[in-house]
């Protein structure tokens, strides 16, 4: 069995694959900001799961919960970085605050946790990363601009931090969702004052939006019993894409990447130019 930690367990992804990974014998230290969200989660599973508070926005907190963690467990083998936030606007209506509120819970809040626990792994030449990302990490969307840059900040940091540990033992993996039912739209912050230039785009974008809540088919428990069995693999894959909707679309962006390739190939190759 193994010791998981995992931000963000308060209600969604994070609470279905901390009670998934404690039902399934694990130890779990589950955090939130506010820790108390977790009483009935710590009820259910006296003996497997602890709850500590964490801001994955405070280098302060992340700083106390990891020493905190590490005092309770002799080690933590998995890291599911989960915690993240959703912005929904355009990109020319966002306001400097909101954006810089979506790259620091999404991208930097997964990067400070990440690098806090790095020296422990390394350490022990053993860990696993999960990092949730999003399907807005493959391939970008209207109206979701800036938290689309977040996911795409973060999957680029795994990617490359992956090249850097693997032969340290530490395994890397991206998890990109479609729609998953959780409370990502309901709280996200939305800016729906739409410019009359950008209405045949955010018109229809909205209406998607508001539809969705409720109605998403991605199941966060069915993703948690998926992690688990990303965790047991051998040889787990860098990117796992979690759902139908996010497979069309991962493979539409690789199409249309590959004929973009193959259309400017002659160009591509003319700024090589020999030497001299």
């Amino acid at each position: 069995m193994a010791t998981w930690l995992i931000t963000g367990c308060s209600s969604g992804i994070g609470r279905a694959a901390a009670e998934a990974a404690a039902l399934a014998g694990n130890t779990v230290i589950a955090t939130a900001r506010r820790p108390e969200t977790l009483d009935d989660l710590v009820a259910a599973y006296p003996e497997r799961v602890r709850a500590l508070q964490l801001d994955v926005t405070s280098d302060e907190s992340v700083a106390a919960c990891v020493e905190a963690a590490l005092d309770l467990v002799d080690s933590i083998d998995v890291l599911l970085n989960n915690a993240g936030i959703g912005f929904f606007s355009t990109i020319e209506e966002s306001s400097p605050e909101d954006a810089q509120a979506v790259m620091d819970a999404n991208f930097w809040g997964a990067a400070k946790v990440t690098t806090a626990l790095l020296p422990h792994m390394r350490e022990r030449r053993s860990g696993h990363i999960l990092t949730i990302s999003s399907i807005a990490g493959v391939r970008g969307s209207a109206g979701l601009g800036y938290y689309c840059a977040s996911k795409f900040a973060v999957s680029g940091f795994m990617e490359a931090l992956a090249a850097e540990v693997e032969h340290l033992g530490i395994k890397v993996t991206l998890i990109e969702p479609g729609p998953v039912r959780s409370l990502w739209i309901p709280s996200g912050a939305k800016n729906e004052d739409i410019l009359p230039d950008y209405a045949a785009v955010m018109e229809p974008f909205w209406a998607r939006i508001h539809a969705l809540p409720g109605n998403q088919p991605g199941s966060p428990e069915a993703l948690a019993e998926a992690m688990l069995t990303l965790v047991d693999a051998d040889v787990p894959p860098r990117h796992f894409i979690a759902g139908q909707h996010a497979l069309t679309q991962t493979r539409a962006k690789l199409e249309r990447f590959g004929a973009e390739v193959d259309a400017w190939e002659d160009l591509t190759i003319s700024v090589d130019r020999p030497k001299g």
